[in-house]
């Protein structure tokens, strides 16, 4: 069964085993596993009990470095007169500066250049995204005059990374909207909107599914093989071949012809 619209308060632990999850609604769900796909500071500082795990455990998992939230835009725009636009650009501002300075490069996507259909006829669905550290954001009320003016100008980069694939591209703007690392953290229930770990593969690796407490799994950005969608997918695989036998893999397989 899947729930939708089911925050989870807490995981519950009981003779030091996760035995299934309270909502935030006051719910509790029973389960003999629990997996996790919180990142690794919200899964130790708020879904589990200060009781409930080893201290080190806690310490060692809230220490991990996080890599900066993101600035994003998500335009409609109109489409005439862009018959040779490509898909795919990536703007770097100032090539003397670091290119993981926030606001320096910008990553912009343009999935209807392959799929018209994926906006209304005659019009281009464009994303781009940079780098955005949380700090400036965390005390901000979104509602604020502050919140939207540091908002407008934090996007500037954006809408100039696009300006030179796109010079006129205000004046085809139809739709508008600019998502801050307070939107992360909101929507996606992610430790300010962090974008995953910032290990090094040089110096430390991404943790495995397992936990120090019986029961409890993770997977996600947080757990090898690290961020990004096919990387968090393959956690899951990971996770999913350490809790069921080949066998019953091979099983499942056959059983839905594949």
């Amino acid at each position: 069964m899947l729930r939708l619209r089911s925050p989870v308060a807490q995981i519950t632990i009981a003779q030091g085993r996760a035995v299934g999850v309270r909502l935030k609604s006051g719910e509790t769900l029973h389960a003999p596993i629990v997996i996790s796909n919180a990142t690794i500071w919200d899964t130790y500082e708020h879904l589990l009990d200060l009781k409930d795990v080893p201290d080190r455990d806690r310490q060692r998992a809230i220490a991990t470095p996080a890599i900066d939230s993101f600035m994003h835009l998500h335009l409609g725009i109109r489409a005439d007169g862009l018959d040779g636009l490509t898909g795919h650009h990536v703007v770097i501002h100032d090539l003397d500066r670091d290119i993981t300075e926030p606001g320096n490069t910008c990553m912009i996507s343009i999935p209807t250049v392959w799929d018209r259909n994926l906006a209304p006829e005659g019009h281009h669905a464009i994303h781009a995204y940079t780098l955005e550290p949380f700090a400036p954001w965390e005390h901000l009320d979104r509602s604020s005059a502050a919140y939207d003016q540091l908002k407008h100008d934090r996007a500037q980069s954006l809408y100039r990374a696009l300006e030179r694939i796109i010079p006129d591209l205000h004046d085809r703007l139809v739709l508008d909207l600019v998502g801050t690392p307070l939107t992360h953290a909101r929507y996606l229930r992610r430790h300010h909107g962090t974008y995953g770990p910032a290990i090094p593969a040089e110096r430390d690796r991404f943790p495995s599914c397992h936990t120090s407490i019986p029961g409890l799994y993770r997977v996600g950005d947080s757990t090898m093989p690290g961020i990004g969608v096919p990387a968090v997918a393959a956690s899951g695989i990971l996770c999913a071949n350490s809790l069921v036998s080949n066998d019953r893999v091979v099983e499942m397989l056959n059983a839905i012809g594949c």
